[in-house]
């Protein structure tokens, strides 16, 4: 009876192999879901760690939650190695050519979208186009009229500060020539 409790039957090996290859190809399938997000976000370095360790916490929980429904939480080798069998199975025959596809289509739709954004903000643009002629304009009109003001401005290396002080002469000066005068 002790050793019907710690042995497992080669039929029921055979059915978790099995079970494993098709928990590999949904990993893989999975995988494409994550990479499909990270082409949509721009494939920068960024997205490629958020997805990647996205994935693998995801699937670290999942193959738990397999290991634990399947094969009553026991760890085997050839699980892993069904696993991975079934994950290159998948990225080989139905991922090489579903990302494809899928790249194709985020792009059409990026296309879609900009079209969409284009005809939407054609207004705005416009508007800002007119603007920033209308502010080229009339920014040239200073530049040209610079040297045909009526009193041009003068170029001074004395500071206000000793300007004030010539005017109190200037006023002490002609309060004299008053008294002088008078």
């Amino acid at each position: 009876m002790t050793d019907y409790l710690y042995s497992v039957s080669l039929a029921h090996q055979t059915q978790l192999f099995l079970q494993s290859l098709g928990f590999g190809f949904l990993a893989g399938a999975l995988y494409d879901f994550f990479r499909a997000v990270r082409i949509c976000l721009g494939g920068k370095k960024l997205a490629y760690k958020i997805t990647d360790i996205s994935y693998l916490l995801v699937m670290g929980f999942l193959n738990f939650l397999f290991l634990l429904s399947f094969n009553e939480g026991e760890i085997r080798l050839f699980v892993f190695f069904g696993e991975l069998l079934g994950f290159i199975v998948y990225i080989c025959t139905v991922g090489f050519t579903l990302i494809k596809y899928f790249e194709k289509f985020v792009n059409f739709i990026k296309s879609i979208l900009i079209g969409i954004f284009k005809v939407l903000t054609f207004p705005f643009r416009k508007i800002l186009e007119n603007f920033r002629k209308f502010l080229k304009k009339h920014r040239k009109k200073p530049e040209k009229n610079k040297n045909k003001s009526k009193y041009p401005l003068k170029v001074s290396n004395k500071l206000l500060y000793n300007l004030s002080g010539r005017k109190h002469k200037k006023e002490s000066q002609s309060e004299e020539e008053n008294e002088n005068a008078g």
